[in-house]
């Protein structure tokens, strides 16, 4: 009779160790990372102390506990219970003067091709400059230039409770004065994958060496792969954590001025997205809100992409260890409400 437990033991204990590396891989291929990165946001409740930490010292500025504060980030939540509502909102799309949509991220220093010197920071941290493309979107009546687009690890956004590894935020200025808002700024959330990550990213990965100041490097990022893939996200490709758009050399734009998405789509849109699908450019989150360092101006236009785009684990480490953690904590609403983007009424019938 002890035989037989002590053999039942050691079968049960021989199974749960061969168990444990899939029970591994499991936990790491599900959400379970959003508890620990929501337990940190948490942890940091005020903003004043979080930027002060950081050093700066005009943190007085972003108090988002202020009665009317709008400040950003923050956590957006669908569902009955939820801060969002339903709007028939217009596609998202840019469209670029630049000769084919390409542009060289480069740091001070000496040209490597032309031997001429840089006056203009190109990549400074976090920053990577973008007014060499020369592009806009058209939204709202106004037409707002791209100047820069921001990392930030790990994401200031979250949906439905979900902390995402980065987030990538398009920061566009007013050509017009009467604009109502100061900036405008498109925001796309990147979720951790063991394999895959999207051309651009693996662009980006190889120049992190660009981000330490006074170091150069001159590599070509194609714009065409960076716009179709963060606006052609559909949520089926997002909740299988897939890319939807997948780069080829072919499908670069050769003849300025080039058109990614919109109103008016490009050609490659027809060829691999359905006219109902859920994609970025057309399923977005829509808030008033404000810049997430200081002096936090607010009357920053934000629109956050819906589906989020997978990014290879590896990637994903390598700018957190470059960047460190630098997500401004989430703000209250105060009273704000949340838009959502749909096109149309028989696409709202099918969520």
């Amino acid at each position: 009779m002890q035989q037989r437990h002590r053999s039942a033991r050691l079968f049960f204990a021989s199974s749960l160790l061969l168990c444990l590396p899939i029970i591994l891989i499991l936990s790491r291929l599900s959400w379970g990372h959003d508890d620990d990165n929501i337990a940190v946001l948490k942890a940091r409740t005020s903003a004043l102390e979080y930027f002060k930490d950081l050093g700066y010292s005009n943190a007085e500025k972003c108090d988002g506990s202020l009665p009317m504060a709008e400040q950003s980030p923050v956590a957006i939540m669908e569902g009955l219970d939820g801060n969002v509502v339903r709007e028939q909102l217009p596609p998202l799309g840019w469209i670029s003067l630049n000769d084919g949509g390409v542009y060289r991220m480069k740091t001070p220093g000496t040209d490597q091709v032309t031997g001429g010197p840089h006056v203009q920071l190109f990549v400074d941290g976090n920053k990577f400059d973008m007014r060499e493309l020369q592009a806009h979107i058209d939204y709202g009546g106004q037409t707002y230039k791209l100047d820069h687009f921001l990392l930030k690890t790990p994401a200031e956004h979250t949906i439905n409770g979900v902390t995402f590894g980065m987030e990538q935020q398009f920061v566009h200025y007013p050509v017009s004065a009467s604009s109502p808002y100061t900036s405008l700024v498109i925001s796309v959330l990147f979720q951790e994958h063991p394999l895959i990550s999207p051309e651009f990213i693996e662009k980006l990965y190889l120049a992190i060496p660009c981000m330490g100041e006074g170091k150069h490097c001159q590599r070509t990022l194609n714009f065409a792969s960076m716009a179709r893939t963060v606006l052609y996200q559909t949520a089926s490709a997002s909740r299988f954590h897939k890319l939807t758009y997948e780069y080829d050399p072919m499908d670069a734009c050769k003849t300025p001025p080039c058109v990614f998405a919109g109103s008016a789509g490009d050609a490659i849109v027809q060829n691999f997205l359905e006219p109902s699908s859920r994609a970025n450019f057309r399923s977005y989150f829509k808030y008033r809100g404000s810049e997430t360092l200081p002096p936090c101006e607010e009357g920053v236009l934000w629109l956050v992409m819906h589906n989020a785009v997978p990014i290879q684990s590896d990637h994903l480490a390598a700018f957190q260890l470059a960047l460190g953690d630098i997500a401004r904590p989430l703000q209250p609403l105060n009273g704000r409400v949340v838009q959502e983007a749909f096109r149309c009424w028989h696409e709202l019938a099918k969520l």
